[in-house]
């Protein structure tokens, strides 16, 4: 007869096995019918629910831009558009471009490889596109971040696999973007830092803090107030006003 001890053994894989034979029970169809987002903003992003284009190709063609000099503006719904990551956002794309300048990622990491994969329509919105990316790169060419510089470490870095979002307008312009959402943060080299924070953490800037951080979150609010090494998150009066949350850079998040 098997002891105490042997017996929660016995009960914990019998658990294990009864759950993992259980996840093919759990549908993975989408709803039969519409459904309403609980957010108003992503109830928002739906539009007319019948776009004039092919979603995925399009998604497809911006991601391809970023090979090469990157988009222009013309991508862009510019007066609407807000792109939010784990710890930054929402931000403007007059914002967005002005905090890449300040940054010299890129030219640190001339051999960046960026793979890009698995893009899929969400079943409940037809303007939004999801895709997955790992990155690689080596820090070869020191890195200039808003003066201060991050000598070459020669260090290969792996991001793990993260989630993006691209959201259309009707129009065919882009009017909302999510960043970086980490799928597997055991994966890689980055301590689970992904896209630009992976590329950042290889090169020495080591940002500490994650979503719901509250030092991390204080500090970004400080930085917000002083200002001139780019923004966490757009000035309040330049925030389109569909996006209704109020959480803010790694903020934690707020519900409606």
């Amino acid at each position: 007869m098997p002891g105490i001890k042997e017996s929660r053994i016995i009960i914990s894989l019998f658990a294990t096995v009864v759950l993992i034979s259980s996840v093919g029970a759990f549908s993975t169809k989408a709803p039969a019918s519409p459904t309403k987002s609980t957010s108003s903003s992503f109830e928002y992003l739906k539009f007319d629910k019948n776009p004039s284009f092919d979603v995925l190709e399009k998604t497809k063609q911006y991601v391809d831009t970023f090979t090469g000099e990157g988009p222009g503006e013309e991508w862009y719904d510019t007066d609407n558009y807000v792109l939010r990551g784990p710890v930054i956002g929402p931000i403007t794309q007059k914002d967005v471009r002005t905090s890449q300048k300040g940054l010299g990622i890129q030219a640190a990491f001339p051999d960046l490889n960026i793979d890009s994969f698995g893009f899929t329509i969400d079943p409940e919105n037809p303007y939004r596109c999801f895709y997955f990316q790992r990155w690689r790169g080596t820090h070869t060419v020191d890195m200039d971040a808003y003066g201060t510089i991050y000598p070459a470490s020669g260090d290969a870095m792996e991001t793990p696999v993260s989630c993006f979002t691209v959201a259309w307008n009707q129009e065919g312009k882009i009017v909302y973007e999510q960043v970086g959402a980490v799928v597997d943060r055991h994966e890689g080299n980055t301590q689970g830092k992904a896209a630009v924070f992976g590329l950042l953490h290889t090169a020495g800037l080591k940002i500490p803090g994650g979503p719901g951080d509250k030092l991390f979150a204080l500090i970004q609010r400080v930085g917000h107030l002083v200002g001139g090494m780019g923004r966490s998150w757009s000035k309040e009066e330049e925030i389109p006003n569909w996006w209704t949350s109020k959480s803010r850079g790694a903020d934690d998040t707020d519900q409606e």
